[in-house]
């Protein structure tokens, strides 16, 4: 037998993938695209050493789904062998849908599809992905789908890998506070793999372990607010969406021509997007984009791709959730008196409206909740059993900010705000 290829991991160590289907799969183009996204967008902006890839956190979450896979089997609780196959792609092929900049510019290169869809039509489309599964066996590509999409005949797996407690959140919390340079992300991994069973086909803590999900939950907390919702980040994240959006609409009335735009743009900004253009989409095209949008003819994309490319960020503001509805009135007048166009140049955020979660009681249904065993050995939400949990579990934290491009327009935003309190 061939020995594995290995693959150093900053976070695990060497990661083992045997000769056969799944090397076959991380060999094919549109794994290999993945080393071309980050996995943080424009964090970097905020933490210079984040500028690792999606490639080695989905190497990283099918790591996890191995190792967990093995605990399960030691415990009394083995997947069997469709489970475990499926389970393993899965994990491998979760992201493999993202755009540039992953979440930055989720839903503006086509309207309202994000990663999600786009994993799934790689999986079923004319991609080498397909092609190694369904040489493999022609019902794997529709099976990836089912467990990644939510089929119930997978429900297993799919809580497994995306749910409130998974082996996507356990590889990309011990990622990124590494590769940040931060502690906020980091709880005991190893301990919380161990102390994990299965109640039905939900993954469920071992009630001794309480301590360690305490831990996890408020690991995730911190560090969606300290790296993923940093008002750095966001803000870089608003203006390159306000960029891409400028450079739409002047393509779409013949103002940016199109020796303007590097060639695997085109489709987006006409409208006319595929499955292969989205594939050879990653970073390094939008950059390209975003430099030569910088020689601009139209002040604001010129002015929007300077700022990008050489850090030069709109001023965040506090706003009040609720404020005054004359208030925007007012910020859009401070605007014009310093010379700015309010379409262009007030950028608005709220943190709660974004992609990451980080721990809350699931009223939806969307995610199951995690579990605890009590002290009968029955499966109980965690924050019926955890006052802390429950401190932040109750409501969801919603951050308002907006961006303005300079700090004499911050200030007197700043002081209209202070006189609404």
């Amino acid at each position: 037998m061939e020995k594995p290829k290995l693959f150093r991991d900053p976070v695990h160590g060497f990661i083992k993938i045997q000769r056969g289907l799944l090397l076959n799969l991380i060999e094919c183009r549109e794994f290999q695209r993945l080393r071309r996204i980050r996995q943080l967008g424009t964090t970097p902006a905020t933490y210079h050493g984040a500028e690792h890839s999606r490639f080695g956190h989905s190497l990283g979450v099918m790591h996890l789904f191995c190792k967990l896979a093995s605990h399960l089997r030691e415990i009394g609780f083995p997947l069997n062998e469709e489970q475990l196959l499926v389970g393993k792609i899965s994990a491998l092929l979760h992201d493999i849908g993202h755009g540039p900049f992953s979440h930055a510019l989720e839903g503006f290169l086509v309207e309202g599809r994000k990663h999600e869809y786009w994993s799934c039509e790689i999986l079923r489309g004319d991609t080498e992905v397909f092609k190694k599964l369904s040489e493999f066996d022609p019902s794997l590509p529709g099976k990836v789908v089912e467990a990644i999409s939510g089929n119930p005949r997978w429900k297993l797996i799919k809580n497994v890998i995306s749910s409130q407690l998974d082996v996507d959140r356990m590889d990309y919390l011990q990622r990124d506070s590494i590769m940040t340079g931060t502690t906020y992300g980091k709880f005991d991994l190893d301990r919380l793999l161990e102390m994990l069973t299965i109640c039905g086909e939900n993954l469920v803590v071992e009630s001794k372990a309480l301590p360690v999900a305490e831990q996890f939950v408020f690991s995730r907390y911190y560090a969606y607010w300290q790296i993923y919702f940093h008002k750095t980040t966001r803000g870089l994240e608003k203006l390159l969406q306000a960029t891409w959006k400028r450079a739409q609409y002047l393509y779409q009335n013949s103002e940016l021509p199109a020796s303007e735009i590097p060639r695997m743009l085109l489709p987006f900004l006409s409208g006319a997007s595929s499955l292969q253009a989205y594939i050879d989409l990653d970073d390094s095209d939008l950059l390209h984009a975003v430099k030569l949008w910088s020689y601009a003819d139209d002040v604001v994309l010129r002015d929007f791709a300077l700022r990008v490319l050489n850090r030069r960020l709109f001023k965040p503001v506090a706003v009040p959730e609720n404020a005054p509805f004359d208030f925007s009135e007012k910020v859009k007048d401070i605007l014009k008196k310093c010379g700015y166009d309010p379409r262009y140049y007030l950028l608005q955020d709220r943190t709660s409206d974004v992609a990451y979660d980080y721990y809350t009681q699931d009223e939806e249904g969307q995610k199951p909740s995690i579990l605890v065993l009590n002290e009968h050995g029955n499966p109980v939400e965690i924050s019926k059993i955890s006052a802390p949990i429950r401190s932040i579990a109750g409501k969801r934290q919603v951050g308002v900010y907006i961006y303005v491009p300079d700090e004499e327009c911050r200030k007197e935003i700043v002081m209209e705000i202070n006189k609404l309190r």
